[in-house]
C-alpha cells in the first residue's frame, strides 16, 4: 500500500488528504454496507521484449494492453464540526517512468458533497505506457479551491519487469 501525507497550503490548511491508493484489475464499492473490495493488486506487471525494442526504434512510449483501475481514497482533514460544506478540487493523475519522465497527464475534477468524510476515486485505464523496465509510479497531486498550485500527496509504486 502506498503512504501519504496530508498538503500543505501557504496560508490555508488543507482540506483534502488523500490516505491511500492502489492499482488494480477491478474494484467494487458495495453501497450498503460502504465497503470496497479491490481484485487483483498490481505490483508488477510483465512486459515482452518486444515493447522496449519498439520504444527503442520509435522513441516514444509503447502501450501496453493491461486494462487497470486505480483506486483512491480521499479524507477531509477538517473535522465536521468545524465545517460540512462542499469541497472542490482538481486531481492529477501522472504516469512517471524510471527516469522521472510523465508518460501521461490526466486532470480529474471532483468534491465532496455536503457533510461527506470520504471520497472514493476509481480511474479505469485500457493499459500500461512503458518505455523501459524498472519502477514506475502514478502520482497523484491535488489542488484544492483555495491553493494556487497542485501538491504531491501520494505515489503509487509498480514494477515493469522485462518478460521473454
Amino acid at each position: 500500500m502506498a503512504s501519504s501525507k496530508a498538503t500543505k497550503s501557504i496560508g490555508k490548511q488543507a482540506q483534502i488528504q488523500c490516505v491511500w491508493g492502489h492499482i488494480c484489475t477491478l474494484s467494487s464499492i458495495d453501497q450498503e454496507r460502504n465497503n470496497i473490495s479491490l481484485f487483483n493488486v498490481i505490483e508488477q506487471i510483465n512486459v515482452p521484449t518486444g515493447a522496449f525494442e519498439m520504444h527503442n526504434k520509435e522513441k516514444k512510449p509503447v502501450l501496453v494492453n493491461h486494462p487497470h483501475e486505480i483506486v483512491l481514497l480521499f479524507r477531509r482533514t477538517i473535522g465536521l464540526y468545524i465545517s460540512t460544506g462542499q469541497i472542490a478540487a482538481d486531481s492529477k493523475v501522472q504516469l512517471v517512468d524510471p527516469a522521472g519522465t510523465i508518460l501521461h497527464e490526466t486532470l480529474i475534477p471532483f468534491s465532496f458533497t455536503e457533510k461527506a468524510r470520504r471520497f472514493r476515486s476509481r480511474i479505469k485505464n485500457m493499459g500500461f505506457l512503458v518505455t523501459t523496465p524498472g519502477d514506475y509510479v502514478y502520482r497523484i497531486e491535488i489542488k484544492e479551491t483555495n491553493q494556487e498550485s497542485f501538491n504531491k500527496l501520494l505515489e503509487i509504486p509498480f514494477e515493469v519487469v522485462k518478460k521473454d
